[in-house]
């Protein structure tokens, strides 16, 4: 049976433009992670290995014209500066600016999300031997707030939170200031037309729109700094930035040293069956979760408060067992 459903001419030009934008990000990165990969690579190098690439399904030739179109593109958009080594015929090509890549996050976000694409769709007879973690929710609303983020734009959305004391779903404004993605839930953080800073999470809007209202985007926020004292998404009154010692056990510091559990990490001591680390952060709650769920292969061993509040926890969670 046809269907009588028919597409805008505008829905159907905006669709095909964010196609073809896709289209081209994605070769920008694919570009980056080939040469990363590769460290220096000839022209002819880059070209036979677009020749087998998943993003190549027409068979289209990489010419030496749009190549260079490329490199110019993704050092004015990216940020990314890739260089010859020469002018002669079999220069290679590499990244001038490596530490580009490491410090820009949405960029690293970006390689490692093409990277794990690029393995699906090499592997789909394979599909059924490889289990990925699924994200709640919240994914639909990323278009809206990344257009209010853009223009500065308030938005309005009906919220459920998680406390009891909040069961009821109520109707918030909001000015987005930036979004998180942690443990497999994205979060906003926002301001409310007072002043007050916020963070919810997406996967419990029921329904959200953008509004016609400007705001005045603080000209001093940095998302990055405002995460940096503290692991996760929440922050609280008490918990002001201090240090932390941290005592780990058995094989645990090597998982430790291959994935921090936060940016100002480092390793103050070590013995036959344990290592310490240090940290200046503010741990709060969700630092507190991360430390019980690795049972006794953590210690902590300062600030004393800290210490006492997890021994609190574990009694507690004796008695359950009792």
């Amino acid at each position: 049976m046809q269907s009588n459903f028919i597409l805008p001419i505008y829905l159907c030009t905006w669709i095909k433009k964010r196609i073809m934008a896709d289209s081209t990000l994605r070769k920008y990165i694919w570009l980056i992670n080939t040469i990363l990969d590769g460290g220096k690579l000839t022209f002819n190098e880059i070209s036979d290995k677009w020749d087998n690439s998943t993003l190549n399904y027409k068979g289209t030739e990489l010419s030496k014209r749009t190549f260079h179109n490329h490199r110019q593109a993704i050092l004015t958009e990216l940020g990314v500066d890739i260089q010859c080594t020469s002018m002669r015929e079999n220069s290679q090509y590499y990244i001038a600016n490596r530490e580009e890549i490491e410090d820009n996050d949405v960029l690293k976000w970006l390689s490692d999300s093409m990277a794990t694409e690029s393995l699906l769709i090499d592997n789909k007879s394979i599909s059924d031997k490889i289990v990925l973690e699924s994200i709640p929710g919240g994914r639909e609303w990323l278009p809206i707030i990344s257009k209010a983020l853009r223009d500065n734009l308030r938005i309005v959305f009906q919220y459920k939170s998680f406390h009891t004391f909040e069961n009821n779903q109520t109707e918030r404004v909001l000015e987005p200031l930036c979004l998180k993605l942690f443990k497999q839930r994205w979060y906003i953080l926002g301001q409310t037309v007072e002043g007050k800073r916020l963070i919810f999470a997406l996967d419990r809007i029921a329904k959200l729109e953008l509004t016609s209202e400007c705001f005045l985007y603080p000209e001093d926020f940095s998302a990055k700094s405002f995460f940096a004292d503290f692991y996760g998404i929440c922050s609280d009154g008490y918990s002001q930035p201090t240090r932390v010692v941290l005592k780990c056990y058995r094989e645990f510091p090597k998982y430790i040293k291959s994935l921090p559990l936060h940016q100002s990490q480092e390793e103050l001591d070590h013995g036959d069956d344990f290592t310490t680390f240090g940290y200046y952060m503010s741990p709060a709650y969700d630092f507190i979760q991360e430390i019980m769920s690795h049972g006794d292969d953590i210690e902590v061993l300062t600030p004393i408060w800290l210490r006492d509040l997890i021994k609190v926890k574990i009694h507690s969670l004796a008695t359950l067992y009792k």
